[in-house]
């Protein structure tokens, strides 16, 4: 995955903004007033992330039950958690941003633009990939084949190595 170029300048630029706005309001509306407002965004965020988490998980076991994978509402639920998260943060950006993820149709923008870079693949039967060489196969995916230009057509029992690493 490559990360874009423009991140560390976000990084640096997105707290600084928040700082500013926090200032603006502050100037129009009060220092009361605008902790009053980011401590209600905070317990919003809260409260959304105890509601959200506790009901994403009875909605990813209902389907998990009925049989069917629970893609769409994890990455659904995922952007309302996050979306918690930001309202968490103190800062105005932050909680603009909250909001618009939880307007449905920016989920299904996120959600679709996801998708088109996600590449799912299945494998083709149900056993499970093989990491220490071994092939499992099944009785009728081999056959046995008396050849005689095969090297392990020789009869000779094999002998452990003995301390010098050579079989006798």
């Amino acid at each position: 995955m490559r990360l874009s170029p423009y991140l560390p300048f976000l990084l640096i630029a997105w707290p600084i903004a928040e700082i500013a706005t926090l200032i603006w309001v502050g100037g129009h509306l009060g220092v009361i007033n605008t902790v009053g407002l980011v401590l209600l965004a905070a317990f919003g965020g809260l409260a959304l992330f105890r509601y959200i988490g506790f009901g994403l998980l009875r909605r990813v076991q209902t389907e998990l039950s009925a049989g069917r994978m629970p893609t769409g509402t994890l990455l659904e639920g995922l952007i309302v958690l996050i979306a918690g998260v930001l309202l968490i943060l103190p800062g105005f950006l932050s909680d603009v941003l909250a909001l618009l993820l939880l307007f449905a149709p920016v989920r299904r923008l996120i959600i679709a633009a996801i998708a088109a870079r996600l590449t799912v693949s299945t494998a083709s039967s149900g056993r499970r990939p093989s990491t220490d060489g071994v092939v499992d196969l099944d009785d009728d995916e081999w056959e046995r084949r008396n050849d005689g230009d095969s090297p392990w057509s020789d009869r000779r029992p094999i002998l452990p190595p003995d301390r010098d690493g050579d079989r006798s």
